[in-house]
């Protein structure tokens, strides 16, 4: 495993998806110009909802970006834990129904294991539950063994907004 700094990681995370034919964006203002829902981006999908919805076309049915971020749900427990923040940048590969598991978990896999050469032996994978397409990509796919693979359920394992 060979060390990277922030600014390498962030860096190498970008281009690594852009070979993978993704177009780069900028991070978006930490405050939301065009989405009353929000008071600040709280997530690296935030400014993508209009590409979800439909309501704007992407610039690329394949993007990357790394967002800046602001979570406030949990402000009392900064300074008391070493987990929690108020601000972070948040690196997202977003596909709008070009691709879906099977290549992003793929691609999870070769960013980790050979672009930052974690090893094999230091890689756990976590899936949902009730995920058993994810089961067999991870280990028919990817080749990862069942023993690494843990199933969790939506509180350990699932991301919702306000979590």
């Amino acid at each position: 495993m060979k060390w990277t700094g922030l600014n390498e990681l962030r860096e190498q995370f970008l281009a690594f998806f852009e070979s993978k034919g993704h177009t780069r964006l900028p991070s978006y203002p930490l405050v939301p110009i065009d989405d009353k829902s929000l008071l600040l981006i709280n997530s690296g999908m935030a400014p993508m909802k209009k590409f979800f919805l439909g309501m704007e076309t992407p610039p690329n049915r394949r993007v990357t970006t790394c967002q800046k971020c602001i979570r406030t749900p949990d402000i009392d427990n900064i300074g008391h834990t070493a987990r929690h923040g108020t601000y972070f940048e948040m690196l997202g590969n977003f596909s709008f129904g070009d691709y879906f598991k099977k290549e992003a978990t793929a691609w999870a896999w070769e960013f980790l294991t050979q672009v930052l050469e974690i090893p094999v032996d230091r890689l756990w994978v976590s899936i949902y539950q009730d995920d058993d397409e994810a089961f067999d990509i991870w280990t028919k796919q990817v080749g990862v063994a069942p023993d690494r693979i843990v199933r969790l359920g939506k509180e350990d394992n699932f991301w919702e907004h306000g979590s």
